[in-house]
């Protein structure tokens, strides 16, 4: 078999249904490719008839049913034991992959084994077309899906890529890659175990590719909503083990979107992200800068709270640096106000934005 389809499900029979039948609609599994599923532990009788109902048709089909839910880690890891493909195709049942995007993940492994070890897709927000990720990058000790929430129309996001880690949302993974790297972590639940195996890849010498020509239509959120997830502990296991490996590489995302109007122009910078080492980020990016202002902020930003007219009405140019474009965006009438066509602001996944364009 040339590959296996990857997936784990939850009691959900609407995304379950609209997840299958989009992945047959847009995958001929006939030609040389399987689907593994396991429910896992699954016990909505609509949802359990109807993965029973799937066993009859023609497409080569593995349904495994774990009687208790497991999570992510341990049920992917049964349905690999339970595959027979060369190369591992995993998904998350609240993606929607365009037609031939699996197979142009699995050909881009097929065509370049010698040097990569996993590759992922572009994946886009289905409810406003934009950025959900297009792999990870890190700053202090964080991890963001770089470019989320950016226009799919975006050079940098038509670029193919390394990355150092990816998501497993959307990713696929040589058999032999996965198991030489100990499979995915069952310390885990529901949280860190694509992204911690495919760091591991990165670090044993094989690449992590971002490959925008595969797209997928990714809900986020869609099956993680339902499950039973602590990050807290989990993320200090996952530093714990891997921190000092992990290098801050925000800059070379930013870099390719700083241009030379931007690079001539002087700017104040209002920090309101809450990550740390923004100072050592621009100076790196050789940006111009006469001065910081720092008012941390979590979650949406309401600039009339938090700064008086006097900002309004500054004569400068305002770079702003926030965790999230989406932070900023409810401040139409503020930036409409301020009218200032040249103020900038750039977002802890590598998004580099005039302000105008954060509320257009």
């Amino acid at each position: 078999m040339r590959y296996s389809i990857i997936v784990a499900l939850d009691n959900n029979f609407a995304l379950t249904n609209n997840f299958i039948e989009n992945l047959l609609s847009t995958t001929a599994l006939e030609d040389d490719g399987e689907l593994v599923i396991v429910s896992d532990g699954c016990n909505d009788v609509k949802t359990i008839n109807y993965l029973k109902s799937l066993s009859e048709k023609s497409f080569p089909i593995n349904i495994i049913y774990n009687n208790e839910k497991l999570g992510y880690g341990k049920a992917n890891n049964i349905a690999v034991d339970n595959s027979c493909g060369d190369i591992l195709v995993f998904i998350n049942s609240d993606v929607f992959p365009t037609q031939g995007s699996i197979q142009c993940l699995v050909s881009y492994l097929e065509k370049n084994s010698v040097t990569v070890g996993a590759v992922q897709g572009l994946l886009i927000y289905p409810q406003n077309n934009s950025v959900q990720s297009t792999g990870h990058l890190f700053i202090d000790l964080q991890n963001m899906h770089i470019y989320q929430n950016s226009a799919i129309e975006k050079d940098i996001v038509k670029k193919e890529g390394c990355r150092q880690a990816l998501t497993s949302a959307f990713c696929a993974i040589p058999r032999n890659v996965f198991m030489e790297n100990g499979k995915f972590n069952e310390y885990y639940y529901n949280a860190y175990e694509g992204f911690e195996l495919t760091l591991k890849i990165n670090l044993s010498g094989l690449k992590c590719i971002y490959y925008p020509k595969a797209i997928a239509y990714h809900i986020g959120g869609g099956t993680r909503s339902s499950m039973n997830i602590c990050e807290t502990q989990q993320g200090k296991y996952f530093i714990q083990h891997w921190g000092n490996k992990l290098v801050t590489d925000i800059d070379q995302y930013i870099s390719p979107q700083i241009n030379r109007d931007i690079q001539n122009r002087m700017y104040s910078v209002i920090v309101l992200s809450q990550l740390a080492g923004w100072e050592k980020i621009i100076k790196k990016l050789a940006l111009n800068i006469n001065g910081y202002i720092y008012h941390p902020h979590s979650g949406e930003i309401n600039l009339y709270q938090l700064f008086p007219y006097s900002f309004l009405d500054f004569g400068g140019n305002y770079l702003f640096i926030i965790d999230s474009i989406k932070d900023i965006s409810e401040n139409f009438n503020w930036i409409k106000n301020r009218g200032a066509s040249h103020d900038i602001a750039i977002d802890s996944h590598g998004n580099v934005m005039t302000l105008q364009e954060c509320v257009s």
